[in-house]
Parts: C-alpha cells; sequence; structure tokens
C-alpha cells in the first residue's frame, strides 16, 4: 500500500509545486510525473530509494512554497507598489479572479462571483451578480451605465460606484454594466446583450481618454477594420499569445498562488489593469495637473499614429452604433468623460453631437471641484472617489431632471 500513498501524495505535492509557475507549471508537472512513474517502475523492481529520494526533494520544496504562502497571506502588508498590485489584485482569469474568457469582450466579469479586491493601497469589495455585473440583479433597470473602470467602481464599495449613488439620488433602478480595461466595442457587446434587455430609459455611456488606444489592444487590425466596415459586425478578440494549454492549466488547474504571482512580479513588469503604478508617497493627494489637462487629442494631432486613427474611428462607429440601438430601443443616450484632457472632452462633446446624443460635463465638473480642493479622486490614482463619483452621479441626475421640466 505504501507506494499507491507515496504516488498519490507525489502527485498532489507537485501540483502544489508546479501552480508557483502559474500556466508553465504544466511542464513541471509533466517532468514530475514523467520522473514519478520511472521512480514507480525502478521500485516495483525492489529500487525503492529513488522513489523515496524524489518524494523527499518535492516535499521539501512544497514545505518551502508553503511557508512563503503562508508568510504572503499572514502578512500582505510586506508588499508595496507594482508587486501588491501583482498579488493581491483579482484583476485576472485565474481561479480566484473576477474574469472569465469571452470571445467578444476577451474577458469579461465572472458571473456570481465575490472577493476582496486591492489597487495602489485601496481595498474594496467585488460582488457580481449572476448576470455578470457589479450590483444587484434587475429584471428592469431604468438607466443602464457603459464604461470601463470608472463605471465599475474601481476602488469603491458597489454603493459608492456612479451608478449606485444615481440611483440613490434619482429613484432610478440603474445596472452598473461598467468593465476594467475596456472601451466602446466592448461597452457596445454588452449593451445588446444586456443592456437592452434591461429596457433602459437612458443608456449613459463615460468615456475615457484611454479608450482610442485600447480597441487596438483588445482586438487586430483586421478585425477593428471589419468592425467599421460591415454593420452589425461583432469583432473577435484577441487571443492569449500563450498557448492554449498554459492558458487552460492557469485558469482550470493551477492552484492561484500568492507566490506564483510574486515570482511573476520580479520576473517582468506587466501592464497596469486598474489604475496608475503606486509609485508615488504613500499620502499623495491626485489632481491632473496642467500637462495632463492641456494634453493634445492624439488621434486629431497632424501626422496621427495610424493606431490611434483607427482608434479614433473605431471609438465613433463604435458609440453611433450605441447611439443608434439605444434610440430603437426607445430610450436616450447620455455621454459624458472624463473631463480631461481639455481636447479629449471637447472631441467627446463634439461626438455626442455628431451621434444625436446629449452630453454632459459632469467630468468637467468633477474637475472643477478637485482643484478647489475637494477630494474627488483616489489617493494614489486617477479614479473617481467615493466623493467623485457622488458628484459626477448629481450632476448626471441634475441634467437629467432638467430636460424633464
Amino acid at each position: 500500500m505504501i507506494l499507491p500513498a507515496l504516488a498519490v501524495m507525489e502527485v498532489v505535492l507537485l501540483w502544489l509545486v508546479s501552480s508557483i509557475l502559474r500556466g508553465k507549471g504544466v511542464l513541471v508537472m509533466a517532468a514530475g510525473v514523467a520522473a514519478l512513474l520511472a521512480a514507480l517502475a525502478g521500485a516495483l523492481r525492489g529500487r525503492r530509494q529513488l522513489l523515496y529520494r524524489l518524494f523527499f526533494v518535492t516535499a521539501l520544496a512544497a514545505a518551502c512554497v508553503l511557508g512563503l504562502e503562508a508568510v504572503l497571506w499572514l502578512a500582505p502588508g510586506l508588499l508595496h507598489g507594482r508587486i501588491a498590485n501583482q498579488v493581491l489584485s483579482g484583476y485576472h482569469s485565474e481561479l480566484d479572479g473576477i474574469y472569465v474568457p469571452d470571445r467578444y469582450l476577451g474577458r469579461t466579469l465572472r458571473p456570481g462571483f465575490a472577493r476582496s479586491m486591492y489597487w495602489n493601497g485601496h481595498v474594496w469589495r467585488h460582488d457580481a451578480n449572476a448576470d455578470g455585473y457589479r450590483g444587484p440583479r434587475l429584471e428592469r433597470a431604468a438607466a443602464v451605465f457603459l464604461g470601463d473602470s470608472m463605471i465599475y467602481g474601481h476602488g469603491v464599495e458597489t454603493g459608492e460606484t456612479v451608478p449606485a449613488r444615481f440611483q440613490a439620488v434619482t429613484g432610478l433602478p440603474s445596472a452598473n454594466l461598467g468593465q476594467q480595461g475596456t472601451g466602446p466595442v466592448q461597452a457596445l457587446e454588452r449593451l445588446r446583450r444586456t443592456g437592452l434587455r434591461l429596457r433602459p430609459r437612458y443608456v449613459l455611456l463615460c468615456l475615457h481618454p484611454t479608450d482610442v488606444m485600447d480597441a487596438a489592444a483588445g482586438y487586430a487590425r483586421a478585425e477593428l477594420q471589419r468592425f467599421v466596415q460591415q454593420d452589425g459586425y461583432r469583432p473577435l478578440a484577441r487571443e492569449d499569445q500563450e498557448p492554449g494549454v498554459f492558458q487552460f492549466w492557469l485558469a482550470h488547474v493551477a492552484i492561484p498562488l500568492r507566490t506564483g504571482r510574486a515570482l511573476r512580479g520580479l520576473t517582468q513588469r506587466t501592464p497596469s489593469d486598474g489604475g496608475s503604478a503606486a509609485a508615488e508617497p504613500e499620502a499623495a493627494r491626485f489632481l491632473p495637473s496642467r500637462e495632463d489637462i492641456a494634453e493634445p487629442f492624439a488621434p486629431l494631432v497632424v501626422g496621427a499614429d495610424p493606431d490611434a486613427a483607427l482608434g479614433w474611428t473605431v471609438l465613433r462607429r463604435a458609440v453611433a452604433q450605441i447611439a443608434a440601438a439605444t434610440r430603437v430601443a426607445g430610450a436616450e443616450v447620455v455621454i459624458f468623460d472624463l473631463g480631461y484632457p481639455a481636447a479629449f472632452s471637447a472631441a467627446m462633446e463634439g461626438l455626442a453631437g455628431e451621434v444625436g446624443a446629449r452630453y454632459s460635463d459632469a467630468g468637467r465638473a468633477a474637475l472643477r471641484a478637485a482643484q478647489d480642493g475637494a477630494d474627488v479622486y483616489l489617493v494614489r490614482d486617477g479614479h473617481w472617489s467615493p466623493t467623485g463619483c457622488d458628484l459626477v452621479a448629481r450632476r448626471l441626475a441634475a441634467a437629467l431632471a432638467e430636460e424633464r421640466r
């Protein structure tokens, strides 16, 4: 009985140790199983020393992994900056991440999933309902919000997000279809899948300066060109560049170890998933600089980068389709933006007029309040704080109230 028991324990320990390499851990598991089979073959012929040595080495490695894992769970405050974001964030598609892969969105919120989130020292509770959006599941929503992390509510609790505060102020049931790192192409897809069946009176679309380049990051150029040229085409999102077996192992088999994420953070610099890098002083109050506000809008600059030019074309096309789909459903579109850079915000106001949508200056109002001393943005981060979310929601509510008079 000792040989089967050792073999089972060896596989379990290999699973633990291999998980430190995340998706590539499948290679460690394969090598370890091969070594185990060789050792078992020798043990059946009476030579058990190799099996015992293999088990001892694997057990020792597993003990080291468990020790490091315990430290990272019991004392997460030891982590700082980019490494803390890498280890403690839930912005990923691993077993304990808030995302699942999606053919058209790239990734979407994992339905019916909740966990604690972290970024740049901010901790909040993520809770996605069974339909895959943040907040309570609604049968009908008078207002549907589309956008990226500004709408999702990066760094704030569910009841503090812009949609939740809008609902509290107006009494109108509001659905939060925002998702971090997405742009109008994904917003259009989410509107078609979820937003329109909620039969909204208003669709409120928040635009961000990164939306122009997010399209190129999420979709191949050929897919974007087809989206622009072909009515109703749903572009396919980019697939992960790693081999599928690595992705499958990471998403479905590997244990989501903090040690593995720390190792990845130490060995490679990863793109920002939630906000600005935590390189500022611990108590730095975020306020857009004059340079930030005066930054030109890249697609409108003479000799603009081809990717920026295509991204702008895609953004306009996606917003026009959102507006058209909303009008067909008998609802009104309201467009607002971050409020800066000034050239970007002006372009978004112009785009609203181009597609026949109402424009709100809620983002600009938030910027003015911040310049006057209000804590509109999260510390060490450019996302709206609870105060900022409330201010934006009230500005939107006031604009709609004026229209109804």
